[in-house]
């Protein structure tokens, strides 16, 4: 018997590079329309059509990716799914090589679910096999029970590695409602177990307000190429495709910037529509807070100045440096620092 210290690690081979092995077990988390049914789609075609998927690569010779579909969200028709997989552009010909089950397909109790799954797994011999929605396919009597979760998932795992499956395992789950901004992948709803059974997280955003989204990865396999993806924008090109945008901080910085940059253009056109207008003249003025006003104006250095001695009885006075500065103009070449921090 060879002992536990002899044992080699092997080589890591990937279904997506740098993000799902080709053997991983992966979970794609997001609240409801975070994008994640688009996502998946997008993933099957790449594997199918043996295209690159958000500019990784599918490791797989073009023309053997097969891929088991079991789609159990019932708001989203088959009918929905097939007309969106053909958008993608899976072929007649690509066709047979997508196996796509619905929840009308699977048996009732969670035990003949699992027979009929590796049934399908032997006969079809995916190298991806797809669950949309997880819960909706296991079974636990509490999804909050750490270990009724775990005991799902594991029993899952373990009937597929009972039947020699070598492939990938990819499954949905829904976020919680509530956020937790330091933690992210804690968001996943129902027990934190969840996160811990698959080797790659992928959690899914959608922002309302910017309108935009996001992913981010948690992974225990990475390369040295990629790493985790941080949180990054999602862009939806016209044929439907995905691909990565910037990282997010940046977007928000920049929104933050123009934000600032078009409240130093509202501040320098008061000052040059009301030249020798003091501070409280300016808050009332605009409805801003000194702290406020004060850090727009350390943005517009050099574009005003002040008389007075700033005291009582004899305020500071605010002018534009020049009565030929056009605000607007001026506002735009002012350098925005960064004043986030």
């Amino acid at each position: 018997m060879t002992s536990w210290f002899d044992i080699p690690k092997p080589e890591t081979t990937w279904l997506i590079d740098g993000l799902i092995t080709s053997d991983g077990h992966a979970s794609i988390c997001g609240k409801p329309k975070a994008g994640k049914s688009t996502f998946v789609r997008n993933l099957i075609a790449s594997v199918i059509k043996g295209q690159p998927f958000i500019g990784r690569a599918t490791d797989l010779p073009e023309g053997t990716g097969r891929v088991l579909y079991i789609h159990l969200d019932r708001k989203d028709q088959p009918w929905r799914v097939a007309n969106e997989l053909r958008h993608l552009g899976i072929t007649a010909e690509e066709s047979p090589r997508l196996i796509f089950r619905t929840a009308q397909d699977i048996p009732g109790s969670f035990e003949e679910r699992l027979k009929w799954l590796q049934q399908e797994t032997s006969q079809h011999k995916p190298c991806l096999i797809v669950i949309d929605l997880l819960w909706q396919f296991v079974v636990a009597n509490n999804s909050n029970d750490y270990n009724a979760v775990l005991n799902g998932i594991n029993t899952l795992q373990d009937s597929l590695i009972k039947i020699g499956y070598k492939g990938a395992l990819l499954v949905t789950l829904h976020g919680r409602k509530a956020t937790n901004p330091n933690e992210p992948f804690d968001d996943v709803l129902g027990s934190t177990g969840q996160r811990g059974s698959f080797s790659t997280n992928i959690m899914l955003t959608r922002y309302r307000k910017e309108g935009v989204y996001t992913i981010m990865s948690d992974q225990t396999e990475r390369d040295e190429v990629y790493g985790e993806i941080p949180e990054t924008v999602l862009r939806r090109k016209t044929d439907g495709t995905l691909a990565l945008n910037r990282p997010f901080n940046e977007l928000v910085k920049a929104e933050k910037e123009l934000k600032a940059e078009g409240s130093v253009r509202k501040l320098l056109a008061f000052i040059g529509e009301h030249p020798g207008c003091n501070m409280p003249e300016i808050m009332d003025g605009l409805n801003i807070a000194k702290k406020s006003a004060l850090k727009f104006l350390g943005m517009a250095a050099g574009l005003w100045y002040t008389t007075g001695e700033g005291e009582k009885g004899d305020p500071h006075r605010y002018f534009l440096r020049s009565s030929d500065v056009d605000p607007q103009a001026a506002a735009t070449e002012v350098i925005i620092h960064d004043w986030t921090h």
